[in-house]
């Protein structure tokens, strides 16, 4: 089973990893809202877009969020659920709309991406992590691959994990590979480079729009091609575990 823990999530973010086959396809994916941002699922119109138009099979809340199709006390029992009762094939990690950020190494609620990795290899699950990539956002601390990232992976997570990143211009790939190499990124997880276009344009065949604080996929593609890639890199271990 595939876990994907990431970055950044909620309403008006589409930032959700895309198995670029589908529900339909046979592979099941479940959706496990954490409780480091809004608490009612119900907020997050994406989840319920997602939900309807088949490219999550199953809602679960974990801690004090809730609403979801199966409700769980914490991550660890939500991963759990997530295999054992909604039969996923891949479980998708995140908050829901609303975080929290102060412009502080630590301060910002998408830290426990790096929680969610050690939950999931504890569990036995194989996580692979969504890159918080933007070029199109002022904040320097964002730009390029965000701290948020560098933080939750090259700190939090103590156990091992596989950081996606997108195939994008080259000179912009160059900069995020610079920034790794000078991490504990560089040395404590794997990093693969995919193509995440496949996953965009299903979700342009389904009509679902791409915004992430106000900008759009033409305006930001590095954000969106990041989750993307994080999905195909799933669709490829379960495809070699059949």
């Amino acid at each position: 089973m595939s876990f994907l823990p990431l970055p950044e999530g909620g309403e008006d973010k589409t930032s959700f990893p895309l198995l670029p086959r589908g529900s339909e396809g046979g592979c099941r994916v479940a959706y496990i809202m954490t409780d480091s941002a809004a608490l009612p699922l119900a907020f997050s119109r994406l989840a319920a877009e997602l939900r309807e138009k088949g490219l999550v099979d199953c809602t679960i809340t974990a801690g004090q969020a809730f609403g979801g199709e199966l409700e769980a006390v914490n991550v660890y029992t939500a991963l759990i659920a997530a295999k054992q009762a909604a039969m996923a094939d891949v479980a998708i990690v995140c908050p829901g709309p609303g975080h929290v950020g102060t412009g502080t190494r630590f301060g910002f609620s998408a830290i426990e991406q790096g929680e969610i990795v050690n939950a999931v290899n504890l569990l036995g699950g194989n996580p692979i992590a969504v890159a918080r990539i933007s070029y199109a956002d002022p904040r320097p601390r964002h730009q390029g691959l965000s701290h948020h990232t560098l933080t939750a992976l090259g700190l939090v997570a103590l156990t091992k994990c596989t950081l996606v990143l997108p195939m994008i211009d080259q000179m912009k790939l160059n900069i995020i590979q610079e920034q790794i190499a000078h991490s504990p990124v560089s040395y404590r997880h794997k990093v693969r480079v995919l193509d995440g276009t496949p996953g965009i344009v299903e979700l342009q065949e389904k009509g679902i729009a791409m915004s992430s604080m106000g900008r759009s996929f033409d305006e930001d593609p590095e954000f969106f091609l990041a989750a993307a890639a994080a999905g195909v890199l799933a669709g490829q271990v379960l495809n070699s575990e059949c």
